[in-house]
C-alpha cells in the first residue's frame, strides 16, 4: 500500500466515524418515575417532670440543686440512629445563657447534659444530636439559675417546656 492509499483510507475511515456519529443523533424519551417516600416511624416521649422541692434563694445556681429530667423515648425500628432533641419554651437570658423562663422574674431553669454539664439551649433553632441507647436519650438535668444581681423573694415558681425529638 502506498502512502497516498493509506491517507485515502484514513480519510474514508474518519469520515465514516463522523457520519456514524451524525446518524446516531439524540432522541428524547419521556420517563415516568413512581416513588414512594417513607418516613421513619415516630418516637414517643414519655413524661418529663422535675420537682425542685424547697430551694433556698441563696442556693439557686448551686450544683446541689441540680435535678435529673426523667423522660423516656420509644422509637420503633431503625429510628434509633441519627436523632436530634430540642427543648422548646419561653426563654430568658441569664448570665449570657439562653435558659427556660420561670414565673418569677430573674429566675430561670438551665437545662444541661448530665455528664459534661453542657448547656442545652431552649428555643426553636438549636438541636442536640444523639443516638438512642435502649430507651434512653441524652441524660438531661435541670438547675435553677438567677441573675447575679437579682434578689429573689420566697414563693412558688413554675416553668414549662416541650421536649421534641426528630430525625437529623
Amino acid at each position: 500500500m502506498t502512502m497516498l492509499t493509506r491517507w485515502k483510507m484514513l480519510v474514508l475511515l474518519c469520515g465514516g466515524f463522523v457520519a456514524g456519529t451524525e446518524a446516531a443523533g439524540t432522541k428524547t424519551v419521556q420517563l415516568e418515575l413512581h416513588l414512594v417516600v417513607t418516613q421513619p416511624p415516630p418516637c414517643t416521649v414519655g413524661g418529663a417532670s422535675v420537682e425542685f422541692g424547697d430551694v433556698l434563694t441563696t442556693k439557686v445556681g448551686d450544683a446541689s440543686q441540680t435535678k435529673p429530667v426523667g423522660y423516656s423515648l420509644n422509637c420503633d425500628g431503625r429510628a434509633s440512629d441519627y436523632l436530634k432533641l430540642q427543648i422548646q419554651g419561653t426563654t430568658t437570658t441569664i448570665s449570657g445563657e439562653q435558659v427556660l423562663q420561670t414565673s418569677v422574674q430573674g429566675l430561670g431553669i438551665r437545662i444541661q447534659q448530665a455528664g459534661n454539664k453542657q448547656l442545652v439551649p431552649v428555643g426553636i433553632t438549636d438541636w442536640l444530636n444523639f443516638t438512642l441507647s435502649g430507651s434512653n436519650g441524652p441524660e438531661l438535668e435541670a438547675v435553677p439559675v438567677k441573675e447575679p444581681t437579682t434578689q429573689l423573694a420566697g414563693g412558688d415558681f413554675n416553668a414549662s417546656a416541650t421536649l421534641v425529638v426528630d430525625y437529623q
